[in-house]
This record gives C-alpha cells, structure tokens and sequence, in this order.
C-alpha cells in the first residue's frame, strides 16, 4: 500500500524512538522530510543541501548524496541523531545533530566520521543502532579493484561497517564491497547485510551475534559463492583475519539488476506468514524477497513493487515500509 508519493528522491527512511506514527525520510538531495500518519509535513526536518553534493541519474555522482540516518536509542530524552552524507569535497561523513522540541538545530552539528574517497562510486552509507546502543556505519570499497583492492591497514574503513564507540571506529565486519544497506534482528541482534555485486552475484549474508569480530565477508576474493579469478595468474585469496562468512542467499543480474537492497528481519504483527524472515529486495525491479534464517537457502518472492526499491524501514513496532527513489514510501501489508 502507498502510503507517500512526491517525495524528493528518498533513499532511506527511519523511526525515531517515542515518537509512534512517524517516519523521517532522507532525500538524496539532503532535506530530511517527516510523514506524520501518512501525512507529509510542510517543513523539512533538517536540510543539508549545501554540505553535500551528488550527481544526476546515469552519472557517477549520482550515488552520492544524502545516504543515511539514525536515531540514537534515548533520543527522546537528548534529541541525539545521526546522518551520513557524501560532503563537498565527495567524502563520506557520519555527523551528530540535536533536535530540540521536535525541531533539528543545524548548529549542533558534531562530526563522527570521515572518510576520504577518491572516487564517487560506493559510499555504502547505512547507519543503525546495534543492540549494544551502539552507532554502525558502512562504508563502501570506493571502486576497488585488483590494481586497488581493499586495504586492511590500521584506519583504513573502505569496504567496511564499523562500530562508532567512545574509542573511535571499530571494524566489525569487513570484505565487504558495497553494504548499501545493512539492519540488526532487533530480537536476536543478528547482523544482516545486503551486498552490491560486481560481476554477475548479489549477495546477502548474516553474521550472527557473538561472531568474533571482524567478520570475513570475503570480497575481493569471492563474489557470491564464486571464486573471483582477476587475471590469469590465479586466483586471489581472502585476506585477513577471520573466518570466511558465507552467503545466506544470492542471486544473478538474470533475475536483478545491480544492486541488492538490504532490509530486516521481520518481527512486526501485522504479516503473520512473515514474521521471523528476513526481508530483502532489488534497487531496479522492485522485486521483494524473503527467507527464513533457519532454511536460508530456501527464497521466497514476496512482491515486484513496479519501481525502484532504494531502501527498507522499519518502524517501533517492528512494521516494514519500503522507499522508492522515485518518491513514493510503501507500507508492507498482507
């Protein structure tokens, strides 16, 4: 069901604590739009187009942009929460804002993170709260390659999602090429990533809580279930510590196109014969898939949402709505 249209081109879409019935909708552009019971309301909740920059559809540029945003967990009681945007000079930015009585304040502005990118293509961009409290980011590969492929170097958080402590940026999972979007089971803490593929696989995968940190996702090496062969001299080993962690499902651009979208395990009430699966899509056709954890080679096709699928939300009640970059928000009902 829509619940939204004419949204200025949303990527991503959260829930902030204590406040039931609203959604606050991150517009590529930079405005954060609220709907309120369905309702758009007229003022943007914050507008940071003049700190970011991105691209027209078609370019490079044009994954760049306002990416992400997140709500800390007491936010209700400081105003706490969290965007990530590509900046001026193209780098990735995880920054800190106050809201006070229901309104941002441009001036709290607090940078978390930054990371430098050489080129405009994965940014990655997700935040989540994990179940410690904690803030996530992801953080794309920046275009590696074998001629440039992912540094695990002290600092070095390309192709990576962190964990934002008191003591900086913790790599918690890495290997990873373009998370463009990643949630936690909010009842087991299970981490669930969508990744964007290269050559012909998409993939998602899940790292159960408790995993030893960091988690191998295995790119460059393998794509999919697939080894990558990058020339003809061999094949190309995971790097680093960790064990390997293997895909939960792929699937081929036969059936997608290019990019995979992560979502969520679905804990809410309103889809019974959904509960407990996690919920994921594809950005081109729309289609929306499910599998259960515990069978996860066995998919499911839930819907084809008849347009693009940018990203999942979900709401304090565990309910799923799906964003579509052009401008529409879907609550997903039976």
């Amino acid at each position: 069901m829509e619940l939204a249209r004419g949204l200025d081109r949303p990527v991503h879409a959260a829930a902030a604590p204590g406040e039931p019935g609203r959604l606050y909708v991150a517009g590529q552009g930079g405005a954060i739009q609220v709907l309120e019971d369905g309702r758009l309301l007229p003022e943007p909740f914050l507008d940071l187009g003049a700190l970011i920059t991105t691209g027209a559809k078609g370019e490079p540029a044009a994954e760049q942009g306002l990416l992400s945003l997140a709500f800390a967990p007491d936010y209700v009681r400081n105003g706490r929460f969290y965007v990530a945007y590509t900046d001026r000079a193209g780098n990735v930015r995880v920054v800190e804002h106050r809201a006070r009585a229901g309104v941002a304040d441009p001036g709290s502005a607090r940078v978390l993170l930054e990371v430098e990118k050489r080129t405009p293509i994965h940014n990655g961009g997700q935040l989540q709260i994990g179940p410690d409290g904690d803030l996530y980011a992801g953080i794309g590969d920046d275009g590696a390659s074998q001629t440039s492929p992912q540094s695990l170097a002290p600092g070095d958080l390309l192709g990576k999602i962190v964990r934002l402590g008191e003591d900086g940026p913790e790599v918690v999972a890495y290997g990873l090429r373009n998370p463009w979007r990643f949630s936690f089971d909010r009842e087991t803490g299970d981490l669930w990533i969508g990744d964007v593929g290269e050559l012909g696989w998409e993939e998602v995968s899940v790292v159960p809580r408790g995993t030893a940190e960091p988690a191998n996702l295995g790119w460059d090496a393998y794509e999919g279930f697939e080894e990558v062969v990058w020339d003809a001299g061999g094949h190309n080993e995971p790097r680093g510590p960790g064990e390997l962690v293997w895909p939960a499902a792929v699937y081929t651009r036969g059936e997608g196109c290019a990019a995979v979208i992560g979502g969520y395990v679905y804990r809410g009430e309103r889809i019974p014969a959904l509960r407990g699966r996690y919920v994921y899509g594809d950005f081109c056709t729309g289609t929306v898939w499910s599998l259960d954890p515990d069978e996860p080679g066995v998919v499911r096709r839930e819907l084809e949402l008849g347009t693009t699928l940018a990203s999942f939300a979900e709401d304090e009640t565990g309910e799923l709505y799906l964003v579509s970059r052009t401008g529409g928000i879907f609550e997903l009902s039976d």
